[in-house]
């Protein structure tokens, strides 16, 4: 059975309806009346987290009235816990109180009363929760909610596409990774006949994948015959991306033929019988899940004509399928170092380090520091900084300050935010819920790993699985 584990999207409902189901279980003694109440909420909080889960699952960001309806609900979990809990309380302690013989006669006699009102005012208070749900639950139908949550939003702007038409004289630290992928992928002898090789690049949002791999794609394109730049994102559509493949290799359908209605295992058919007996370089970019790939493998044939086909994914699992478990062929990301970001800094900002003033070497250090490596970040805020009209210390300290919590309200990082957001969005519930809890921590603070890993316990954040210690799993996550 499912553990009931306190969430970010949830809020402590799983836990609400584990406690709840105990106390129908005639352990705790409860009048008549709270317990119909207390059958009705546990009926009422298990339609909730299904919504709830599909909310924070959701690309587009909820409007404000979703947002509010889903703080309600987990509010008023957490106030239904404390009434449990309390109950609970009171109860265990009435019944380790008790005395054997004449003298607990006595003592017992002399709580019945007292013991009757508690059980009154438990019942009272479920009858409250019990309206506040049903309140929750009519402004859920009443301001159509679910429809609000399912409704797509088609106007945010794929900012993967600024990293395809990047100014190649800006880039920094990449030329050297990139020269050194392509000796692994193709040797020294360039252009010799091979096996078709699979290049995987995986790291999280905004570290450059899509720029490595389309540097790559550039610098080898001309010593292949047909070549393909896709994107593939979080919700792909197949036959469109194959429909792109087909069209960027070369291939010339049949005069009168509509290939905008073919299925996909027609698209897969032609892109293979075109490709059998062709050199390729195909890139994959963005995949989320092994099911994407596992089909559009499907349309890149396996010759031997030397052959190449580079994937990028923030999953690692996706990569090694990728890759078919050859760990050699998959390349994980790393930030920047110290000196390619201070020189990708200053040469957006200045055009090269030693224009720098002396002034805003401090805040330049510490705006870097919050960067962390970070190339979309680095671009982001000294494109913002070389934009500004002057360069006032107080300007660069409040576009530092703005790198914090309250980042997103500068429209100008809209970008990053999408990215990293999204990076957020693909999480588990149960490990949104261990991260944002890191936000307790004060900014540069050393986190304790087992300190963290007893917190997320005591917190609830941590699910039970059969044969594993709590540790062990709070360790995975």
């Amino acid at each position: 059975m499912e553990a009931a584990v306190v969430s970010v999207s949830h809020g402590a409902i799983g836990f609400v309806i584990a406690k709840l189901g105990d106390l129908l279980a005639g352990k705790y003694k409860l009048l008549k009346q709270a317990k119909g109440k207390i059958m009705f909420l546990k009926a009422e909080l298990e339609s909730m987290p299904a919504f709830l889960e599909r909310m924070s699952e959701a690309e587009e960001e909820p409007d404000k009235q979703a947002k509010c309806w889903a703080n309600e609900v987990r509010d008023l979990s957490y106030d239904i816990e404390d009434s449990v809990d309390e109950f609970m309380l009171l109860v265990e302690g009435e019944s380790n109180g008790e005395s054997h013989g004449f003298k607990g006669f006595i003592h017992r006699s002399m709580n019945l009363l007292t013991t009757m009102n508690t059980r009154q005012k438990v019942a009272k208070e479920f009858q409250g929760l019990k309206s506040r749900v049903m309140e929750v639950s009519e402004r859920r139908m009443r301001y159509k909610i679910d429809d609000a949550v399912s409704k797509p939003n088609n106007t945010t702007i794929d900012i993967r596409m600024l990293a395809l038409y990047a100014d190649t004289s800006g880039l920094v630290g990449i030329d050297g990774l990139r020269d050194e992928l392509i000796h692994l992928m193709v040797g020294e002898e360039g252009v010799s006949a091979q096996q078709r090789k699979v290049l995987s690049i995986v790291g999280f949002g905004g570290l450059g994948k899509t720029t490595l791999a389309n540097q790559i794609y550039h610098r080898l394109k001309w010593q292949y015959e047909c070549q393909a730049f896709v994107s593939v994102s979080q919700k792909p559509n197949i036959r469109m991306i194959l429909r792109r493949m087909l069209s960027q290799v070369g291939y010339v359908a049949l005069e009168g033929t509509n290939m905008e209605i073919w299925a996909e295992d027609e698209l897969i058919s032609a892109l293979r019988q075109f490709l059998m007996d062709k050199r390729y370089l195909i890139v994959i970019d963005d995949i989320w899940d092994e099911t994407t790939w596992n089909v559009i493998r499907c349309a890149l044939p396996k010759n031997l004509d030397g052959s190449m086909i580079i994937t990028t994914t923030r999953i690692n699992t996706v990569a090694r399928a990728c890759c078919c478990n050859q760990h050699d062929y998959v390349y994980k990301m790393k930030s920047l170092s110290n000196e390619d970001s201070r020189k990708l800094f200053f040469n957006r900002v200045f055009g090269s380090e030693e224009a720098c003033p002396l002034y805003l070497e401090e805040v330049s250090a510490q705006i870097l520091k919050r960067c962390a490596g970070l190339p979309l970040a680095i671009v982001t805020i000294s494109s913002l900084l070389a934009s500004e009209q002057n360069t006032l210390k107080e300007n660069w300290v409040h576009i530092k300050n703005s790198l914090g919590p309250n980042f997103e309200v500068n429209p100008t990082l809209e970008g990053m935010r999408q990215i990293l957001s999204l990076s957020y969005i693909n999480l588990p519930h149960y490990l949104k819920t261990c991260m944002l809890y890191l936000g307790m921590y004060p900014e540069d603070y050393i986190i304790w790993k087992n300190d963290l890993v007893r917190q997320w316990i005591a917190q609830g954040f941590v699910s039970k699985v059969h044969g594993q210690y709590p540790e062990a799993i709070a360790e995975g996550y």
